[in-house]
Order: structure tokens, then sequence, then C-alpha cells
């Protein structure tokens, strides 16, 4: 990308005036210019090292950038108020269209996380119901990011936690028995057609364990987790690569296991008959009962496992979860647990904001408990159209994990472009119409030198920005994986000025008409790679 061009130069340039000098990459901050009159990119370099060079700012971004100036024919840059502004070639640009063309689907990708085994945990939601719209945010949100991750050079494993084994099972056989009519009923019961539908037909299974609420819930949710969960998963493009129980986790020695590892690090201790966890040596705000005073397991317990089955047997190098924002509080927990089994650094806790669903500008609410849910097959339904899971993965997608969010249902059912969805898609087709039409033309040889025009300029600096794109989704904490969605409607906007303003094929100028069709080929392939690769949406040919 540009930017690493830039980064690239100056340590040269600056290892040159500057013998000695301790300077990486990553501590050059090069960014993109909203003012023209201040060059392309900007960077602050000299004010970093400045104290290291014991030399004013000033001083050093003059002579960095008359060093630049004289050395790269592609690169002119001046010093203003110790800032080096940095003014590139059409030149420059026509290089990174080049890499664009060479590299085809492989643009973008790198060796940043090469030999890293990484495990995104999402959705994971209690198979005691149907996926709701909740779910459909950490949803996408968690396979967009594997996607991104593989593409920096990572080996990348999806992980469902099946919570099969916890008291929400119970309370799920609970719920059929009552809808049986061998239970009572109350408050704290699942309730919603499906449970009234199991209970119908499975007569015999609610008979046979009316007195093991436990085990009723448990051959439930096994269930719904093939008939409802996993479909709904399939129709929002989701792959697994694993289905982990929670049952199966605390039916093996595993709790154990880990409880005793801790132990012998001297990291428990007894009081009032149960036994604690010294979480607050590792940030916590207090220490964390994980056995009971009758000997059973807190939640936090089997969760430990959980990670210490990540971590330790299957050896990821990071694990990152995706939870909802009633989590919030636990994490802090569950990261000092980690951290006291060995594993600093090594998890990344994601908090999903909730989701309000909009229509008509009210909001439309929901409760999984009491059975007025909108269930994800429900919300894809609502969209409609054969584009619904990619409208729905695109509109969750266009907010920050860590924001509030409000799903305006009239802006996603929208067909035309005021939906973001198929402005994109429709950029694509357009680009693909363009290709098409040239089919059968004889054309010379391309001379990209012969883009020059600003959009056409424009338009390629925005191709080139993907990969700093990526970089940024990999570097920020939070994974802001919607940098993705407001990019690929930058490259759609430029590549729309481009062809209003810049004729692309005109057989009175075919040199510059080959040359065009060439920045036409770039942005298709840059625009497919955002799409399908990253977001994981159709790049349709025609619409």
């Amino acid at each position: 990308m540009i930017e690493d061009k830039i980064k690239n130069e100056i340590i040269s340039r600056l290892e040159i005036l500057f013998p000695g000098i301790n300077i990486s990459a990553k501590e050059i901050d090069v960014s993109r210019s909203d003012n023209p009159d201040f060059g392309d990119y900007s960077t602050n370099i000299a004010f970093k090292i400045a104290k290291q060079l014991k030399t004013n700012p000033e001083k050093i971004a003059i002579s960095l950038a008359q060093d630049l100036a004289g050395w790269n024919r592609a690169i002119k840059a001046e010093a203003k108020s110790g800032f080096v502004n940095i003014f590139l070639e059409k030149e420059l640009f026509h290089e990174i269209l080049k890499q664009i063309l060479d590299e085809k689907d492989h643009y973008g990708n790198s060796d940043l996380l090469k030999g890293q085994k990484i495990q995104i945990e999402f959705i994971s939601a209690n198979p005691t119901g149907p996926l709701t719209l909740a779910n459909g945010r950490g949803g996408f949100g968690g396979d967009v990011l594997a996607n991104v991750l593989a593409k920096n050079g990572a080996k990348i494993e999806r992980e469902y936690l099946v919570n099969d084994g916890g008291n929400q099972v119970k309370i799920l056989g609970d719920s059929i028995l009552a809808a049986c009519g061998l239970a009572g009923k109350n408050d704290e019961l699942y309730q919603g057609e499906y449970i009234e539908e199991w209970a119908k037909n499975h007569t015999e299974e609610c008979q046979k364990n009316k007195t093991e609420p436990q085990k009723l819930g448990y051959l439930a949710a096994k269930d719904i987790l093939e008939s409802m969960i996993k479909p709904s998963i399939e129709k929002m493009k989701i792959e697994f690569d694993n289905w982990f129980s929670e049952k199966e986790l605390k039916e093996s020695s595993e709790i154990e296991q880990a409880i005793e590892s801790l132990t012998k690090k001297g990291l428990t201790y007894e009081r009032d008959n149960a036994l604690w966890l010294k979480t607050t040596q590792f940030g916590d705000d207090k220490d964390r009962v994980i056995i009971k005073s009758d000997g059973s397991y807190t939640y936090l317990a089997p969760d430990i496992a959980y990670h210490w089955d990540k971590l330790y047997k299957r050896k990821f190098d990071k694990v990152i979860n995706l939870w909802g924002a009633d989590h919030h509080g636990y994490v802090g927990r569950m990261m000092a647990a980690t951290e006291a089994m060995g594993f600093k650094d090594q998890l990344d806790v994601i908090i999903m904001q909730m989701v309000r669903l909009i229509q008509k500008g009210k909001e439309i609410r929901m409760s999984k408990r009491k059975g007025t849910y909108i269930t994800m097959d429900d919300l894809l339904g609502m969209i409609g159209g054969v584009d619904s899971s990619d409208v729905a993965r695109f509109f969750f997608l266009s907010r920050s994990f860590n924001t509030h969010m409000d799903f305006d249902l009239d802006a996603a059912k929208e067909k035309s472009e005021k939906n973001p969805v198929f402005y994109v898609k429709y950029a694509f087709a357009r680009l693909s119409g363009i290709l098409k039409n040239a089919q059968g033309l004889s054309l010379p040889e391309a001379n990209l030198s012969k883009l020059i025009a600003p959009e056409e300029i424009e338009l390629i600096d925005e191709l080139s920005q993907l990969e700093s794109v990526i970089r940024s989704i990999i570097m920020f904490g939070d994974y802001p994986v919607h940098f993705l969605t407001f990019y690929v409607q930058d490259i759609a906007t430029k590549f729309h000025a481009f062809y209003d303003k810049c004729r692309v094929i005109d057989e009175n100028n075919l040199e510059l008409s080959v040359a065009r069709l060439e920045l036409v080929k770039a942005t298709q392939i840059v625009l497919r790679i955002v799409m399908e690769d990253l977001i994981g949406i159709e790049a349709p040919e025609r619409m």
C-alpha cells in the first residue's frame, strides 16, 4: 500500500541522514491529508525522533523533506512546522495499479499473522430456542473477523460453544413439562410456540422424563440445535469448524484438571468451606469462588476449564470471544483467570452491544423468555429477497461492536441504491458490464501513464487503502470490522465519480480506453475481495 511505500522510504532516508538511529515502521505515522495544500500524506516522525536525536523537530523535518524530494522522483516533500508533507507523483499510483492487476485476488494478503493459530468463538446462544436478532450481530461479526485474520496468514478456527450442560437446560425441561401439563408454570420458564410444538410432538419423552427435567431439557436442546439453530446459521452463510459441548466438558475430568493446575501454582485458597481463585493478583476487583461450600461448581469453574482446553490442550495462540452485552461484568474475572493459568494476553473479549429493531421509526420490543422476540429467520423473511442474508450481514456490520445499534428494517428492505448493500452491488455489476462490453474490441497494450485525471487517481488511491483498512482492524483492540462496510462504500462512490466523469470505452481514443479498462479491472478485483472474501456478501455480475 502507499503508506508502506512511504514508510519504507522514510526509514531508508533517516538511516542515511542519521546513522545509528533506532526506528521501525510501527513508530512512523503516515496519514492521508484532508487539505491538498498539505500534500497527499503527512507524517509527524520528526517529533517522535527529536528526543532520540537531541535535535529540533523542525530541523529534522527540513532535512528529511529535502532528502526525500531529491531521492525518489515519485515523491515530493516539504517541511512545515515540524511536519513533513508528502506530494505523490502520478507514477506512484500507476505502480499501485499494476500491483493490484498483478496480484489479483491475492492483493491485500499479508504474513502478519503467519504461524498463529487463532480461535474465534461466537454466537454460542443457549440451545433453548431459535436464534434471535441479538445473535445476528455477533454471528456476522465473528465470521467476518475470521475472514480478515485469515487474509493475514492466521490459521483460523470458528467455534460455537453449545451450552447444553447448565441450569438453562433444566429450565427448558421444566418449560416443556409445563406445556405438557406435567408441571406448574412460573415466570422463569421459556415461552413460545416452539415450546408448545416440541411438547406436542414429544409426549412420550415428556412422560418418560417427567421427574427428570434436566434430561428432558437436554433432549430438547439437542433437537433445537439441529432443527432450529444450525439451519438458521446456514441461512446466515456461516460455517463453524467446531461445535463444543459444555455437557461433555462437565462429564470429562477437565474442570478438575484445570483447577488442580491452578492449585499447584498456589493460586487457590479455602475460605468458608469454599475454594477461591486469587483473581485479584491479575487485575480483578475481587477474588472469585470456583467451588462452593456445598461442593458444586460456580459458573466460573467450567469457563476456566473451557479456556484451559482452548489454550493448554488445543494450543491456540490467541482466543477471541464475542459476548453479548449482558456478559460485560464477566470479562475481568475471565481475563484474570486466563492470565492465572499462564496465558496472559492470549484472550480477547469483544462485547457486542444491544440491537434494537426499528420499523417506521418505532422499536419492535423483544423478550426471548416471554416468547416475544424476532428470530433471525423472521428478520430474513421481513427483509425478503434472495439477498436477505447479505443485507442483514451488511447492516449488522455497519456499526462498531461497542456501540448500541438500531437496525432499520425499512432501510434494509429498500431495493434501490438508497440501500448501501445494493449501492455496492450495483457498482460491481456496472464494473462487470463495462468489461463485458469491451470484449471483442481490438485494443493496444495498456499504458497506465495515461491515467492522470483526478477521478482516476482518487480511485486508485482508494483501492490502495485495502491493506491499511485490514491492518487497522487487526491492530485495534476492539477489531473494528465495520471499517470494511465503510470502505466498500467509499470504493463504490469513487468508482461512480470516475464513471460519471471519464468515458471508459472511447473508440476514438483506444489507448486511453485500455488504460481505463485496466483501472476498471483493478476496481473489480478489490471490490470483489472486500465483498466476497472479507464481508461475505455476493458480488453479482448483473442486477
